[in-house]
């Protein structure tokens, strides 16, 4: 490690670190620098670099994004870690370890209390070695809506006319069994977030438990000031009363649900997810899919509509051994934790490795 410098980045580091991440990516991330790094209402993102003493050349980077989180009631200034990356050459030299110790251990002097996230596997090693903690893991959920989905994910081959048809008969059943009739709920798509979306927060967000924060200023900016605008919010309406938000993506024939917040009423969740899953159908998609925590209330929910289990991820959290509330945030069942709070502005894109 003594052929490089580990130092938190400044504002004339701008050029490093887009030319760095957009390597990541493989596309310029100048306008998401601009919204996810500059413009985040919880506050400007905190970058790391690792530069090589011999060229000057940055050659690795780490960040963490600011946000508000309710911890048992208590609202605390935690942070999403991303944008890790390491050139090429300049790998298995322990840098990415080396650039989360650096960024955890100072990032209580800049006001951010706790970070947490689903990184990939790499990162995930890299994270628990610089002291972070696996505390559960985060699940990936599909609903077939189509024989097509279906045939696809057993043969990994688009079917025939007649192969959809047989394919599709246990959905349609499945349909049958699980469909539920949300009377007076409808599905609005949101143009802006007024007040009215503080409101649900507070009525929404439970006592205990870990949530991050929503409020209006916070969604106007994850999703209407998003540069990509892939992600559509919607609010879930009972007449004219405001009782949920969901965000949807959809690429193709495939669906995703990107956030989901309602009051905490079983059959809400319920009415609220066959709205979507009729929203979908009848914009040609054959999957749903929906990522959250193992542990959380809304996996019985899904089991309960027909989602099938996938892939997971393991979840960390890094903080302090003498914060107060370290046992609620090392709590597996304690994290209520979507796809919108990785404040990442399209969820299809191929994740760089």
């Amino acid at each position: 490690m003594t052929d490089f410098e580990i130092r938190k980045a400044s504002g004339h580091d701008r050029g490093r670190i887009i030319a760095l991440v957009s390597k990541m990516w493989g596309e310029d991330i100048t306008a998401r620098y601009q919204w996810q790094y500059l413009s985040n209402p919880h506050g400007k993102a905190l970058t790391w670099l690792a530069i090589e003493k011999a060229t000057g050349e940055t050659v690795g980077c780490t960040s963490i994004f600011p946000r508000r989180v309710f911890v048992d009631g208590t609202k605390r200034m935690g942070s999403i870690g991303g944008d890790c990356y390491i050139e090429p050459r300049a790998r298995r030299r322990g840098l990415a370890t080396a650039l989360h110790r650096k960024s955890l251990s100072e990032m209580r002097s800049f006001g951010v209390d706790f970070m947490y996230g689903p990184p990939n596997p790499n990162n995930l090693s890299a994270l628990i070695k610089a002291g972070a903690h696996v505390v559960a893991n985060f699940k990936r959920w599909v609903r077939p809506l189509t024989g097509r989905a279906v045939y696809r994910a057993a043969f990994g081959s688009s079917p025939s006319k007649f192969e959809a048809h047989i394919a599709g008969l246990p959905i349609m059943m499945l349909d049958r069994l699980t469909r539920t009739h949300p009377l007076g709920l409808k599905l609005d798509q949101i143009a802006h977030f007024g007040p009215e979306f503080d409101s649900l927060f507070e009525r929404a967000a439970p006592a205990t438990g870990i949530l991050c924060l929503r409020d209006s200023a916070y969604l106007e900016w994850r999703y209407l000031a998003a540069p990509a605008h892939l992600q559509i919010p919607f609010a879930v309406k009972s007449g004219s009363e405001i009782v949920g938000l969901m965000a949807l993506e959809i690429m193709g024939e495939q669906a995703t649900i990107i956030d989901l917040l309602t009051l905490t009423d079983s059959r809400l969740i319920d009415d609220t997810l066959q709205l979507i899953l009729d929203q979908v159908s009848a914009a040609g998609c054959s999957s749903l899919e929906v990522n959250c925590m193992s542990e959380c209330a809304l996996v019985s929910r899904l089991r309960r509509l027909g989602f099938i289990g996938r892939s997971e991820r393991g979840f960390q959290v890094a903080v302090s051994d003498q914060d107060t509330q370290i046992e609620t945030l090392l709590s597996a069942g304690a994290w209520n934790f979507m796809v919108a709070d990785q404040d990442m502005d399209t969820f299809f894109s191929e994740l760089p490795e």
